[in-house]
């Protein structure tokens, strides 16, 4: 249903410069953004109009994968969801619920955009969020929070025997045994969607365990391999209005910065090769 030829990276902090998962597809649009002020984890009114005037001078169309740098700029998202014209459902996965008032006034942030979304954005209509640490989605002002539909995974990098997850009324699903629970997951996330309208798909990789990659903010329990077949079964059944991926390593991560380049790196070269 949805072939994805146009590649846009984001490169805010350089990550993308130690990375080739692009490299080797046909003219990915690599934008510079290193010089951009007032853009990291909030993104101040100049900010967010110089992105915008990026996005439409390098002609960066909607429909297409878009790589936006680590976590801190998550908010990129809701940059690309207020060009939508139609109405859609947002689909998003990640560790947090995005969904705080920002800091500073009405300024956008890594960790509002979400909640932007839902106040401002007259074509959104239902919103999905896969992967949310539950005890941090209760924290959300129930004004907000109950405008989502809540998708909670313990993968089985937790272990169905962890009482935490048990309490807490996780998932425990494991794609690669074949359990039915795969599928009852994807059933409830499908049950959330409009029937009828298409989505949009934002992925920041923080929604993944520690052992699968590291991300610069502190992560879920999701293996990569549920991750990618949810959003193929999602490609496969949708009209997908775009895709976001953030969650790229930080240089200041506690961790090997090299090999955790390489393992960002693959599992980008994963979803280009099992989207595109």
């Amino acid at each position: 249903m949805n072939k994805f030829d146009d590649v846009a990276i984001f490169n805010f902090t350089g990550v993308y410069e130690s990375e080739d998962f692009y490299r080797n597809i046909d003219n990915p649009r690599f934008i510079e953004c290193k010089d951009i002020s007032g853009t990291d984890c909030f993104c101040d009114d100049d900010g967010e109009r110089t992105i915008r005037n990026i996005i439409e001078g390098e002609k960066v169309p909607l429909r297409g994968i878009h790589f936006i740098d680590n976590g801190n700029y998550h908010y990129m998202s809701h940059i690309f969801t207020s060009m939508i014209e139609e109405p859609f459902d947002l689909i998003y996965f990640d560790n947090h619920p995005d969904m705080k008032p920002s800091m500073f006034g009405d300024i956008l942030s890594c960790g509002s955009w979400v909640k932007k979304v839902i106040e401002t954005n007259v074509n959104v209509r239902n919103v999905i969020a896969v992967g949310i640490n539950k005890e941090l989605f209760d924290e959300i002002d129930d004004a907000v929070r109950k405008k989502v539909t809540l998708v909670s995974i313990c993968d089985s990098v937790c272990g169905i025997e962890n009482d935490v997850y048990k309490s807490l009324d996780y998932d425990n699903i494991n794609v690669g045994d074949g359990t039915k629970n795969f599928d009852n997951t994807m059933n409830r996330i499908m049950d959330g969607l409009s029937h009828d309208l298409p989505v949009y798909i934002s992925v920041d990789k923080d929604v993944l365990s520690p052992d699968q990659l590291k991300t610069n903010w502190d992560q879920g329990t999701m293996l990569a391999d549920t991750l990618l077949e949810i959003i193929k079964r999602l490609v496969g059944s949708k009209k997908v209005l775009g895709i976001d991926i953030c969650g790229e390593v930080s240089i200041d991560t506690d961790c090997d910065y090299d090999l955790e380049i390489q393992k960002n790196n693959s599992f980008n070269k994963r979803i280009l090769t099992e989207l595109s």
